[in-house]
């Protein structure tokens, strides 16, 4: 029997959700009800008024990160009323952060006077900012409650067929799920736990390309990109302590960052999408222009690639899009993503497409 080609799954949010991990609203909601508790407390300890003070300030950021969203997606001519996520108060924060290096930054008269006044009174009140929401988004997406669903994506791998899952999710959902199941898998790391891309192989049955980066990531300034759980790199006690953030990127504008691993796993994503006869997309909106724009050259490229959109707002999301709205190659299942692989919804659905592939033209 001739090898199928691997089927290409991109995860979104979706897919975690039913795992009972907030998403990127609640992650923003959870940050801002933290620095409401800290900024509350009666403590009169130095240490307690130092904390308070602190999340004070953070909390005061915060809302004119949140405002300053707000305002611009008014601008752009967008529901302003919209709720804000975690990576939209991230960014915000990042590119202030950063607003020097900005280009455009020898071009403007000045900032924002509130984002001057609050640095007044802490010089390095982004940078602590962002170690917080970091912090905050690690202890949120730490724990899932149940991941069995998740074992269903070995049954993706078809008569022969591999599997290339692109995770747009920081958790490890997917890499407990199938250690449960005792599926190996590759994600980019050698068995010493240490950065190694060759190690993809289009041989393997499973390959893990985690986008945005994974909260058992870190950076280390001695070995280099490093995981601590899958696989567990050997120092990876040395390596964790409260000052330690997980390698993650947060928005459109860092994800195509020139660091590794970033541009490695999107160069990957971007040719899988020209050669994959089956993308299927589990649990993402379409809220990110740059994975859009992946999908649509591949869409526009490959003539042979048919799109599954798998969300409960399938038909939502796809009448949204011009570019996959009444598009021949584009199905839907509206189901959740604990649905969509306890009932084999997903492999009943490649199934189909690859047989009737089997029998017609590319569409052109």
């Amino acid at each position: 029997m001739t090898k199928l080609p691997r089927i290409a799954l991109l995860a979104g949010a979706g897919l975690s959700a039913d795992a009972g991990l907030p998403m990127s609203v609640e992650l923003a909601r959870r940050l801002r009800e933290k620095l409401l508790t800290r900024a509350a407390t009666s403590e009169g300890t130095s240490v307690a008024m130092t904390e308070r003070e602190q999340a004070e300030r953070w909390l005061a950021l915060f809302h004119f990160l949140e405002g300053g969203v707000r305002f611009q997606e008014g601008i752009l001519n967008r529901n302003p009323g919209s709720p804000v996520n975690i990576e939209q108060i991230a960014i915000a924060a990042e590119e202030l952060h950063h607003r020097t290096k900005n280009p455009l930054a020898a071009y403007a008269a000045g900032w924002h006077k509130r984002i001057e006044d609050l640095e007044t009174r802490d010089s390095k009140l982004l940078s602590s900012f962002l170690d917080f929401t970091y912090r905050s988004v690690e202890e949120e997406l730490r724990t899932p409650k149940d991941v069995s669903y998740l074992e269903g994506l070995k049954d993706l791998c078809i008569d022969g067929s591999g599997l290339d899952i692109f995770s747009l999710n920081y958790d490890l959902c997917v890499e407990s799920a199938l250690s449960a199941a005792s599926e190996k898998f590759i994600n980019g790391f050698d068995e010493n736990g240490v950065w190694s891309p060759d190690s993809f192989s289009s041989a393997s049955g499973i390959n893990l390309f985690k986008l945005h980066g994974s909260l058992d990531w870190v950076d280390d300034p001695i070995y280099g990109l490093c995981s601590l759980a899958y696989p567990r790199h050997e120092s990876a006690d040395t390596m964790q302590g409260d000052d330690t953030r997980p390698h993650l990127v947060f928005g459109t504008a860092h994800k195509l960052s020139a660091k590794e691993p970033f541009l490695t796993l999107a160069y990957n994503f971007s040719r899988a999408t020209l050669k994959a006869q089956i993308l299927a997309v589990v649990g993402y909106s379409f809220a990110d222009e740059h994975i859009n724009q992946i999908i649509d050259q591949g869409m526009k490229k490959n003539s042979g690639l048919r799109l599954i959109v798998a969300s409960p707002n399938a038909a939502e999301i796809v009448a949204s899009h011009s570019s996959l709205d009444k598009n021949p190659r584009v199905s839907l299942i509206a189901e959740k993503a604990e649905g969509i692989f306890n009932k084999k919804l997903l492999r009943q659905e490649i199934r189909k497409i690859l047989k009737d592939a089997s029998t017609e033209a590319p569409f052109s």
